[in-house]
């Protein structure tokens, strides 16, 4: 009786969906396997789309039994999944031998050349006859084993001592005006002028070389950078460390044969160094004591500071570090000739930058990341507007049409006054750029640029991590937490890395990575290596085919082909420009504009 009614209620429930009656047996029948499973299960009722419970013993099916051929495939199947889900590791190596084996080293290694070099620095470029105070003698020292940095300035005798000192007393009691608020020109006239009435009131008797070596010591301390002058002169030196009192100062040379090497300059007392930092902090706008002795900024001059006073963080005493900030920037023939990237990558990039590709350079500490980032601004068309946007103002471009911003730190203790690059960002985007380019993403300043990149706005940043797996890892953990699906609004990765080769220091771009998507489920995006750097040869091997330049294609309507010849044609103007050793920053602008507006013009001219 009980099942009469629930099938009357099966009928009645049909007709108000269907509206015709339902016949149970031709549901079965047309719901196929599935609903076969549902009613055949071992659950006292089953539910289906319906409002309905039909009971198990109403209708009973005997599963069907499977075949061998069907069980092989479900199997096949069932592996496929789990291999999907398995994150397969592949470990390899060189084997570390066993037993103790001395094996001669090459003839290579012993036929390493010592050589020396030698240049002015005060002047830099000294006219014929003048007299030059202070230059470089660089030159390997047999007994340490090692290059050394030597500084020559002026001898001074005890007498002659004695005299700048008392002098230099008596200057800091007469000066009147900041020094530091003169131009050049003006302070060391203002200087001369103080010098010459001390000279003649305390009747100091001086020959004319013993004045002018007086007169560059007391430029050298008190418009320059004291002992440390001579290398803020050198154009050919990235950093200087000083890791202690009593210990060499150390630099950090641009010839790729030196790298870092000792220099004859020393602090020979805490007090000597403790105070010298203590006027690096005053020079960057900033306090260091005791209670905060820790100290980041800014020099006039754009040089990075970092120090630390003597305390209990300190072991070995006061220390600091300078990065040099370049007047001049590289360009990509520097690039070139230093065999950090051939023509065809910055052809690549070139057309990338062109046609509005998004580009992060990532690698480690002083692998050249801001270098190329400059190199590729150059790219950018003359009348598109830029926004750079940087903690330590480091990128130097010639369009006219660019905001340059710099991050502030907080005036006092706490945040009054901070602005910092998350907010300058946002700022930013009101400004309408067609390109933003970020110094350094590194917090959640990294969400506003990828939004950015996401909704087709070109945008450069650099980053620190060495390969594909470490980026995804800083991009999607805290501090940054990018969200997965942003990750695939970049298109290219350019990898960087400082290393010693063959007997010297070099950078080279190791990989360019084309990111193609980064579908869900994935653990890190699907990408494409367009070029790769082959160390046991040093050249760039290209992939075989470009995601970007398919895209720029079908984004442009340009053909495929007329793609590439112009990628060949950009490839002919930065050989000709890197054979023609064209470097100067201006004229390398110069001609990638001209390309831009008289492109057949510049072709011309490179093929004559």
């Amino acid at each position: 009786m009980r099942a009469r009614k629930i099938f009357k209620k099966l009928v009645i429930g049909g007709k108000k969906i269907y509206s015709k009656e339902l016949d149970l047996s031709k549901l079965l029948l047309e719901g196929g396997d599935s609903l076969r499973k549902i009613y055949s299960g071992t659950e006292e009722t089953k539910p289906i789309g319906y409002p309905i419970i039909i009971k198990q013993e109403i209708i009973r099916e005997k599963p069907t039994e499977k075949t061998p051929e069907i069980k092989k495939e479900e199997k096949k199947e069932e592996e496929k999944e789990e291999k999907k889900d398995r994150i397969e590791v592949k470990v390899e190596g060189i084997k570390i031998p066993r037993s103790l084996k001395i094996v001669p080293a090459s003839l290579e290694d012993e036929k390493v050349e010592r050589f020396r070099l030698s240049y002015p620095l005060v002047p830099k470029n000294p006219k014929p006859g003048e007299r030059v105070f202070s230059q470089v003698n660089i030159y390997f020292d047999e007994t340490k084993g090692k290059y050394i940095y030597f500084v020559i300035e002026p001898k001074l005798d005890d007498r002659l001592k004695n005299m700048k000192k008392r002098i230099e007393e008596l200057l800091e009691q007469r000066l009147d005006v900041d020094l530091s608020k003169l131009n050049l020109l003006r302070a060391k006239e203002y200087l001369k002028n103080q010098l010459d009435e001390i000279i003649r009131y305390f009747k100091f008797r001086l020959t004319e070389d013993e004045y002018e070596n007086l007169r560059y010591y007391l430029e050298r301390d008190f418009l320059g950078f004291g002992k440390i002058d001579p290398l803020m002169q050198d154009q050919n030196i990235e950093d200087i460390s000083c890791d202690g009192v009593g210990l060499p100062i150390f630099v950090f040379h641009r010839d790729p044969r030196l790298g870092s090497i000792e220099t004859n300059i020393v602090f020979e007392s805490s007090e000597e160094l403790d105070s010298f930092i203590v006027r690096l902090a005053q020079l960057a706008g900033k306090s260091v004591s005791i209670a905060e002795p820790l100290v980041n900024g800014t020099l006039p001059d754009g040089t990075r500071l970092q120090a630390t006073l003597a305390t209990d963080i300190a072991r070995r005493g006061s220390n600091f570090t300078l990065r040099k900030f370049m007047k001049e920037p590289l360009t990509p023939v520097h690039v070139m000739k230093y065999g950090t990237a051939d023509e065809r990558v910055l052809a690549y990039l070139w057309m990338a930058v062109d046609f509005g590709r998004s580009i992060l350079v990532s690698g480690g500490t002083a692998s050249g990341k801001t270098t190329i980032l400059n190199v590729l601004s150059l790219f950018i068309r003359p009348e598109k507007k830029i926004v750079s946007i940087e903690d330590t103002a480091e990128i130097i471009l010639p369009h006219t049409h660019w905001v340059p911003m710099v991050a502030r730190v907080p005036i006092s203790t706490g945040k009054v006054g901070e602005v910092d690059l998350f907010h300058l960002l946002i700022e930013s985007l009101r400004q309408r750029p067609d390109y933003i380019i970020v110094g350094e993403v590194r917090g959640q300043e990294a969400y506003v640029l990828f939004q950015q990149m996401a909704t087709g706005h070109p945008s450069f940043a650099t980053i620190h991590a060495e390969n594909i797996d470490k980026l995804i890892d800083r991009l999607t953990t805290p501090p940054i937490s990018l969200p997965e699906g942003l990750i695939g609004s970049l298109d290219i990765v350019v990898f960087m890395q400082r290393m010693r080769y063959k007997e010297k220091f070099v950078r080279r771009i190791t990989e360019i990575v084309e990111i193609v998507g980064f579908p869900k489920g994935y653990d890190k995006p699907v990408y494409n290596k367009v070029f790769t750097w082959n160390a046991y040869k040093d050249v760039f091997e290209i992939g075989e085919m470009s995601v970007v330049l398919k895209k720029i294609s079908q984004l442009t309507g340009i053909s495929e082909k007329e793609i590439m010849d112009e990628f060949q044609r950009r490839v002919a103007i930065l050989k000709w420009m890197k054979d023609h050793d064209i470097v100067n920053f201006k004229d390398v602008y110069t001609i990638i504009n001209a390309y831009y507006t008289m492109p057949n013009r510049v072709l011309a001219m490179i093929s004559e």
